[in-house]
């Protein structure tokens, strides 16, 4: 990541050549701070920069484009819906935004809780999205379509809500960096379940995941962590 950053480039590795080539951001918007990319329906990567832009890269032609994020810095992790809706959070702005992917316009929408810190966000299959709240330690899920929100405080005296994820079944994993702990929210029950790490200060960044898996990337400890959905294990 730390690399990616200070390139102040778009990277792509080539999976069975394993070349690698570098797409620069135009000249002209200095460092990014680049943090988190998405795919749309077209296959275009959307990606963030935490110094106050979000841009977006043709991988058939190699054109970036980059736009300034209406509400300066913060810009983190980014989703795409079922529908190929782009939607940013800012952790530094404390809101969300829905990106026009025809236009590259971004438009803000705050969550209820004030300077909660908005980290990342994923879409669930019916295209809601669920956002980690770093400050106020709470996942929360907007809904486009009645555009309401609610939110859920994680269990424990000081959680810190990191990465999100959603599973093919709807339910959402969190990361949380305080209890050292990847977490499993229910959205039918609004019931946790706490999945603590073997090891000290894990610090798991990211989740991602495949039918049946949910993987977290553990910065703390250098390794990839894994658990099967049917067991829970």
């Amino acid at each position: 990541m730390g690399d990616r950053r200070r390139l102040n480039a778009i990277v792509r590795v080539d999976a069975e050549t394993e070349a690698v080539k570098a797409f620069p951001l135009p000249e002209g918007h200095g460092y990014a701070n680049l943090n988190t990319g998405s795919f749309d329906k077209h296959g275009r990567l959307w990606f963030t920069g935490q110094e106050g832009i979000y841009g977006r890269l043709d991988p058939a032609s190699g054109k970036v484009e980059v736009w300034n994020a209406p509400r300066g810095r913060g810009p983190y992790g980014i989703a795409t819906t079922p529908s190929g809706e782009v939607y940013y959070a800012s952790l530094a702005g404390n809101h969300i935004a829905r990106i026009d992917v025809s236009t590259g316009e971004a438009s803000p929408i705050d969550p209820p809780t004030a300077d909660q810190g908005a980290r990342r966000v994923w879409s669930d299959s019916k295209g809601r999205i669920w956002v980690s709240e770093w400050n106020a330690g709470q996942v929360s899920v907007f809904d486009p379509a009645a555009n309401d929100w609610r939110s859920w405080k994680l269990p424990g005296d000081e959680p810190q809500a990191y990465a999100v994820y959603v599973d093919e079944r709807d339910k959402v994993w969190l990361t949380d960096l305080s209890a050292n702990a990847i977490v499993r929210f229910d959205p039918e029950t609004q019931t946790f379940a706490s999945f603590p790490s073997d090891r000290d200060n894990a610090n798991v960044r990211q989740l991602s995941g495949r039918s049946g898996e949910v993987w977290g990337a553990e910065s703390g400890t250098d390794r990839l962590v894994l658990i099967e959905t049917e067991t829970g294990e």
